[in-house]
């Protein structure tokens, strides 16, 4: 999540209880992996988005066994 500003080592604190929302950074499980990216629903097409140029959004389709985990709610650095 480079251009997200979530590093290595950072903690997250994550949220069951939100409903998801578009643009909302999210841990998701798609296909049996663990993931974080921006979770965005545009004309019914869902998406996970890296903050990374160098890697291409994920379309999300009935074939995916997917959930979102939690909604990131805080990004705490270590110093």
């Amino acid at each position: 999540m480079i251009e997200d500003g979530v590093d290595d080592g950072d903690l997250l604190v994550i949220d069951k209880s939100v409903d998801p929302y578009d643009n909302c950074l999210a841990v998701c499980f798609i296909d049996g992996e663990f993931t974080l990216k921006r979770f965005t629903l545009k004309e019914n097409c869902a998406r996970l988005v890296p903050a990374n140029k160098n890697y291409k959004p994920i379309k999300i389709t009935e074939e995916n066994h997917f959930i979102i985990w939690g909604v990131v709610r805080y990004v705490i650095k270590k110093v």
